[in-house]
């Protein structure tokens, strides 16, 4: 229930939005409007409102929506004389064209607000520091080292790990990326090599591919056991590893695999307490039984500690100007990413598997819902920038073909030939029908695996 809730929440805000930027501008340029339709199919409710007896309409199939104008070439709607000039196809092309582009710019403005909204909100994520890298990947090729903080890639700020994240989406293709880090004191850059980062791998994330491991943050001890190894040691409830024999960065997994390849030898930690201070100590493991992954008892080393995780989260929030900045830098990165996948289907690098339909959409839209008005909110800014790229592509039946076609009016000075426009419109219908089908067999095809 939540998902479908979610899903046609989803639909209902994008395709209103949507509709409603057509509608603005028509109104604007003048143009009579003789319907507003949310839904395609069976009318469920309608009601005429304004000095022009506009129709307000739900109707049952809530996958799209429409706005029906004036126009001259519509055999079923009778256009009195007085209102001629209020006919859309008698407006000068440009008015068609602000007309015809003003429904994918809704729904890209709507995305740049969504993220500014959230930008101004503030939100903790991840800092974009590196662990050590997976051994011979690219990311070990470049010197990578443990703690190595990111502070931008290819000269835009990296902030937090969500920045890190899109900017090698939108930089995929593109070979010596520079990325700058701050490695102790001092400042390094090395060059990424990304022209073969896959983007339609869903198993195999860019960072995986690139070799990058992120320090997630520092391991922590808790629960500090009486008599203990670590009690003797003095270590304290909430101290963080920083170190241990030498090596910086390691995660809570690496940990315990060092103590237990260490045996019963000192352990030199630098460690870091609840209130930032910093401090060296030497704790020798001592053996005691404690149970193996496979549920057996075993003789290890041990501190007699809990150990888990201390997040390195950095809270991140903007002002107005910035937050809207961030919501326009965000639209770019998704518009980069988008062109980046559609262009490697078209030259066969990439699979079209990548491809999603509604059973996707709907299953992303559940699952985003039930972890919080945030991610719910990504989500939909992100299919926002979707629809309004989708819409902008140059296939005819979408606002894209009609915005080519009033393009070539503009060099050619006058419409192009109501044969060529027909011909235009069937392969248009083709193309969305095989990219439809296309789409839904491999919705199908996720949901069978």
């Amino acid at each position: 229930m939540v998902t479908l809730i979610a899903f046609v929440v989803a639909l209902g805000v994008l395709i209103t939005i949507h509709e409603l930027g057509h509608y603005g501008v028509a109104r604007a340029c003048g143009v009579k409007i003789l319907k507003f339709s949310f839904g395609f199919g069976p009318v469920l409710w309608s009601k005429k409102f304004g000095k022009d007896q506009t129709e307000w309409m739900i109707s049952a199939l809530p996958l799209g929506g429409y706005v029906s104008m004036l126009d001259e070439r519509d055999e079923k709607v009778k256009v009195l004389p007085e209102e001629a000039h209020r006919a859309f196809d008698r407006q000068s092309v440009f008015k068609r064209f602000a007309i015809v582009a003003a429904g994918p710019a809704a729904n890209l403005i709507l995305a740049v607000l969504i993220y500014a909204a959230m930008a101004m909100a503030g939100q903790p994520e991840i800092r974009p520091v590196m662990a050590e890298p997976v051994t011979h990947s690219q990311a070990a090729q470049l010197g990578v080292k443990p703690l190595d903080r990111v502070l931008s890639l290819n000269g835009k700020t990296v902030e937090g790990l969500e920045d890190l994240n899109w900017l090698i989406l939108e930089n995929a293709g593109v070979r010596d990326v520079p990325m700058q880090l701050l490695r102790g004191g001092d400042r390094a850059t090395i060059y990424w090599d990304l022209s073969e980062l896959q983007l339609d791998n869903e198993k195999v994330s860019p960072f995986e591919q690139l070799g990058i491991r992120l320090h997630l943050g520092s391991p922590m001890f808790f629960n500090i056991q009486s008599g203990s190894a670590a009690e003797a040691a003095g270590i304290q409830e909430g101290d963080a590893v920083i170190a241990v024999n030498g090596r910086y960065g390691a995660s809570p997994q690496e940990l315990l695999e060092i103590i237990r390849r260490n045996g019963s030898n000192a352990l030199q930690l630098v460690l870091e307490d609840k209130e930032g201070n910093i401090r060296t100590v030497s704790v020798t493991p001592r053996l005691g039984e404690a149970k193996a992954s496979d549920g057996s008892i075993e003789r290890r080393p041990l501190l007699g500690v809990y150990v888990g995780i201390k997040p390195d989260i950095v809270w991140i929030k903007k002002g107005p100007i910035e937050a809207l900045g961030v919501g326009i830098s965000r639209i770019g990165s998704i518009t980069k990413t988008t062109y980046n996948a559609v262009r490697d289907m078209v030259i066969g690098k990439a699979s079209t598997q990548s491809l999603s339909g509604p059973v996707t959409i709907a299953d992303w839209a559940g699952k985003s819902a039930q972890l919080g008005w945030r991610t719910y909110l990504s989500f939909l800014a992100m299919i926002s920038v979707s629809l309004g790229l989708l819409n902008l592509l140059p296939i005819p039946l979408l606002d894209g073909g009609h915005l080519l076609y009033y393009s070539l009016e503009i060099l050619r000075g006058r419409p192009l030939p109501e044969s060529v426009m027909l011909a235009g419109q069937k392969i248009g219908l083709f193309i969305v029908l095989l990219l439809g089908a296309l789409a839904l067999s491999n919705d199908f095809l996720r949901l069978l695996e």
